[in-house]
């Protein structure tokens, strides 16, 4: 070989190198893997970019002290194994603040979250933006424990035309106040405005309770114009109420749903203001079925349907220890619910509170 052509093989050689250091930088990658808290927040301004549309935390704590805003489509953000205890995020303490302390802001569509632990905020540990028609959000797998209001809330406006939150899953989720009780009476599980045609499946929820003045929001909760929602084969222990949809003698609160095959115990008769189980409140069209509920605290009603604008609601199926009630000119169908023996109801509450591989 000449010099000639050593020169030109060295000189194709190194322009090759640089273009493929340039193509590495400049075209966006499906996804990047994160070690700690400065990188987690330079990957979510990557992804609200379209740089990326996977970030993935490597196992560890991450302290958080601003909200992390999603405002892209179509993007992921999960811990690096199945194990959700593997990746922490901790907010900015599970207390009052001047702040707001959200670790999740959710206004882009077609977002999920996946295989990590949420913790300690101010305020809530997911929002999703029903204002900001943030549809199709998918939590799986995820451990929610000690916000001081609500965990996950949907949010949204009271008025006939704006836009809703649609076609959000949440699934295989545990929610939990992890010393017994919650810090105040305004928290609660999932607390959805707005919210159409979700699903909420398969979750687990513990101590969504007051400690004092007022009882606690419901462990899952959707009114404020929300409409066929589903909540199924959830188990929700020892929570002040557990399940409800509507909210007061209010028009647009709730319209139609399912709330079918859900597990609600109660038997912790510390907590100062448990309630029913699930409540239907200014909800017509909703279907109550294959329930099964135990409560071993003051409260005598299992199940309560509440106010005129409640009607064409079926009640079908339910197996209970306490009573199936109407309030305030409620009407319902109601067709084969059952009172569960007290000996059925104790082994039911053994089962979920003392059993690990069922809690």
């Amino acid at each position: 070989m000449t010099p000639v052509d050593s020169f030109k093989k060295t000189l194709r050689l190194s322009l090759f190198f640089v273009a493929s250091i340039c193509s590495a930088f400049s075209k966006p990658h499906d996804s990047i893997s994160v070690k700690n808290v400065d990188e987690l927040q330079k990957a979510v301004s990557y992804l609200n970019q379209g740089r990326i549309k996977h970030i993935v935390l490597k196992p560890g704590t991450y302290q958080v002290f601003r909200r992390l805003k999603i405002n892209s489509n179509n993007v992921t953000i999960s811990g690096a194994s199945d194990d959700a205890t593997d990746v922490v995020i901790s907010g900015n303490g599970m207390k009052a603040s001047k702040s707001v302390g959200i670790i999740f802001d959710i206004s882009g569509s077609h977002v999920t979250i996946r295989n990590l632990t949420l913790q300690e905020t101010s305020n809530h540990l997911i929002q999703v933006r029903a204002e900001k028609n943030a549809d199709n959000f998918h939590l799986s797998n995820v451990r929610l424990l000690n916000s001081y209001e609500q965990m996950v809330k949907v949010s949204g406006g009271p008025g006939t035309e704006l836009p809703t939150s649609d076609y959000g899953i949440i699934e295989n989720c545990i929610f939990e106040y992890t010393s017994g009780i919650g810090p105040q009476f305004y928290i609660g599980g999932i607390d959805a405005h707005r919210a159409h045609y979700w699903l909420v499946k398969n979750n687990t929820f513990k101590n969504i309770a007051s400690p004092s003045k007022h009882v606690a929001e419901h462990a899952i909760h959707f009114w404020n114009y929300s409409k066929d929602n589903r909540v199924v084969e959830n188990k929700i222990i020892n929570s002040d109420r557990a399940i409800g949809f509507g909210m007061n003698d209010r028009p647009h609160q709730n319209t139609g749903g399912v709330i079918a095959g859900n597990i609600i115990v109660h038997s912790n008769t510390s907590h100062p203001f448990s309630d029913a189980g699930i409540v239907l409140e200014s909800s017509p069209g909703t279907i109550v079925k294959d329930n099964q509920i135990f409560v071993d605290t003051h409260y005598p009603n299992a199940i309560e349907y509440r106010y005129e604008s409640t009607s064409g609601v079926v009640i079908q199926n339910n197996e209970t220890n306490r009573r199936i009630v109407a309030r305030d000119g409620a009407t319902a169908v109601l067709v084969n619910n059952n009172q569960a023996d007290w000996f059925k109801g104790v082994l039911l509450n053994l089962r979920y509170l003392f059993f690990p591989a069922y809690g």
